[in-house]
C-alpha cells in the first residue's frame, strides 16, 4: 500500500485499558495511535471516493472528555457524509431537540450514519452503525425493510430486497446486532430480522451494527496484513452505507420537499431577523442623534449662563452718558439705596436703546469732540436729569481708582467724570469706560494722580541755539 500503514502492535491495545480510560496521562500512546489511524484512513477516503461516495474522516477524542463521557476506551475512526450534508440533516434533526439532549450527549458522531474503524483493549472492528438518534437515517432504513406485499404479490419490497441481497453479499466474517449484544451471521439476514435488530437498537438506545472484528491477538499476529484487510472491509460496507444513509438519490421518505420547506422558512425567519435588526438600527441612530441635540442644546445653555449679564460693546464703551434720549427718564435711585444698581443699569440699558433708535435719524454722535457731544444733548432732557452729588471725600473727579470686577478688574484709573446717576467714567491708560461706582473702589495710598487731559505728550519746546 503506498499510503502509511496502521501496524497495530499489543502496546497500542494496551493504551485502551480500562484502568487508563479515564486517565489523561496516557494521552500520549493514545495519540500515537490515532495521528497512525487517521493517515490510514485517506488510503480507504480515495477508494470510497471512487465509489462515488464523498465521506469526511474525523477521530474521537484520544483524552477523556465530555465527548466521550470522560472515557477513553477505545479510538473511532469515522466515516461520514461530508459537512454541508450533515449541516442540512442537522437542521432538521435540531427541531426535536431539547436542550437537556443536547447536553447529556454533545457528540454529533450518535446523529448520524457511518462507516468506521474502532480499536479496543480486546479488539479492532471495521463496521457500519446507525444510531436511533440519527432519526433520518433510521427512517430511511425502516422505509426499505418495510415487508408490506405490494400488487405484485412478492413477499417483500424491491428495496428490501436490494438490502438483504447487499448483506449476503458480504464475507462469512461480517454478522449484525444491536450494539454489543447478540449478532446475527448477515448470510442469514432477511427483513424482519433487520426490522427486528432496529427495535432492539431504539428499545436499548444502542446502533443498529453490520461489520467485523478481530480479536486482539490475531490482529496482532497478523499486523502485516492486516492493514489492508480491514481497508478492503470499509469498501465492503460501502454498498450497505449507500443504501441506508439518507441522501437525495436515496430519498425513501419523502425528505426533500421537507428540507425545501425548512430552508424556505430558514430564509423567511432570516429576511425578518434582518428587517428587525435594520429597525432597531434606525431607531438607534435615531436615539443618538435626539442624545447630540440634547447634548448640544444643554452646552449652548451652559455657555449663555457663564456670559456676563451686559457685555460692553463699542458702541456703549466710548459712549457719553451726561445726556438722557427722547424719552422721560425713570427717577435716578440714589448711591446708597438698596436695589440701586439694578434700577441704574436697566435705565442705562433703555438710554442706549433709545440712542441706537435714534442713529439713522442724525448724524452719531460718537466720532464728535467732546465739547461738541456735551452740547449735542438736548436742553430739555439735560434739565429732566437731575445728577445726585458725589460724596465728598469719597469719590469725585481726578481720584485715582481701583476696579473691583467685570474685564478690568485690578486695573488703577483716574475718574474722569461722575455721571450721577451711580456712574464714573474711568481713564485706563488709553481706554476710557464707563463703570457702576459700586464697581470702583478709592485708591487712598501715595500721591493722587491729576485727571489727564489728553492721552498724548506735550511736545518739548526747542533747545535755544547759543550765539556764536
Amino acid at each position: 500500500m503506498s499510503h502509511p500503514s496502521l501496524h497495530l502492535t499489543a502496546r497500542d491495545f494496551d493504551a485502551y485499558a480500562a484502568e487508563k480510560a479515564t486517565s489523561k496521562a496516557y494521552s500520549r500512546p493514545r495519540l500515537e495511535v490515532k495521528q497512525r489511524a487517521l493517515a490510514w484512513a485517506r488510503g480507504v477516503v480515495a477508494r470510497l471516493a471512487e465509489l462515488g461516495i464523498s465521506v469526511d474522516v474525523h477521530g474521537s477524542d484520544e483524552h477523556p472528555s465530555i465527548r466521550n463521557r470522560h472515557r477513553a476506551d477505545c479510538q473511532w475512526v469515522f466515516f461520514w457524509r461530508d459537512q454541508a450534508a450533515r449541516d442540512e440533516l442537522d437542521r432538521l434533526l435540531d427541531r426535536g431537540r431539547s436542550m437537556s439532549e443536547a447536553i447529556d450527549d454533545p457528540s454529533p458522531y450518535t446523529r448520524h450514519a457511518f462507516l468506521a474503524l474502532r480499536i479496543s483493549e480486546g479488539e479492532v472492528q471495521v463496521c457500519f452503525a446507525v444510531h436511533p438518534d440519527a432519526k433520518v437515517d433510521v427512517d430511511n432504513l425502516r422505509a426499505r425493510v418495510s415487508a408490506t406485499e405490494d400488487a405484485t404479490g412478492e413477499p417483500t419490497s424491491p428495496l428490501a430486497a436490494e438490502l438483504t441481497s447487499a448483506l449476503h453479499a458480504l464475507p462469512e466474517q461480517f454478522s449484525f446486532g444491536a450494539g454489543g449484544g447478540e449478532r446475527v451471521a448477515c448470510s442469514a439476514a432477511t427483513p424482519d430480522a433487520i426490522a427486528e435488530m432496529l427495535r432492539r437498537a431504539a428499545d436499548g438506545q444502542v446502533p443498529l451494527w453490520i461489520g467485523w472484528a478481530v480479536p486482539r491477538e490475531t490482529a496482532v499476529e497478523h499486523a502485516d496484513i492486516l492493514d489492508e484487510q480491514l481497508e478492503d472491509a470499509l469498501v465492503a460496507l460501502a454498498p450497505i452505507y449507500r443504501l441506508v444513509a439518507w441522501s437525495r438519490e436515496n430519498d425513501r421518505i419523502a425528505l426533500d420537499h421537507k428540507l425545501e420547506g425548512i430552508e424556505q422558512e430558514r430564509a423567511r425567519a432570516h429576511a425578518e431577523l434582518e428587517a428587525e435588526n435594520e429597525r432597531w438600527r434606525s431607531e438607534q441612530a435615531r436615539a443618538r442623534e435626539r442624545s447630540m441635540e440634547q447634548a448640544r442644546a444643554r452646552g449652548d445653555e451652559r455657555v449663555e449662563a457663564a456670559l456676563p449679564a451686559r457685555r460692553p460693546t463699542l458702541a456703549t464703551l466710548f459712549k457719553s452718558t451726561s445726556g438722557a434720549g427722547r424719552g422721560e427718564p425713570r427717577p435716578a435711585p440714589k448711591h446708597g439705596g438698596e436695589g440701586a444698581a439694578p434700577a441704574r443699569r436697566a435705565q442705562h440699558a433703555e438710554t442706549e436703546h433709545q440712542a441706537k433708535a435714534e442713529a439713522p435719524q442724525r448724524p452719531s454722535a460718537e466720532h464728535a469732540p467732546r465739547a461738541q457731544r456735551a452740547a449735542s444733548v438736548e436742553p430739555d432732557a439735560a434739565a429732566r436729569i437731575t445728577p445726585e452729588p458725589a460724596k465728598a471725600g469719597v469719590l469725585e473727579k481726578g481720584s485715582r481708582v481701583r476696579v473691583r470686577r467685570g474685564p478690568f478688574a485690578d486695573k488703577i484709573g483716574v475718574v474722569s467724570e461722575l455721571d450721577g446717576r451711580g456712574g464714573a467714567r474711568v481713564l485706563l491708560g488709553l481706554l476710557s469706560t464707563r463703570l457702576e461706582i459700586d464697581d470702583l473702589e478709592l485708591v487712598v495710598e501715595g500721591r493722587e494722580r491729576p485727571a489727564l487731559s489728553t492721552s498724548h505728550r506735550k511736545p518739548l519746546a526747542p533747545t535755544p541755539r547759543k550765539a556764536r
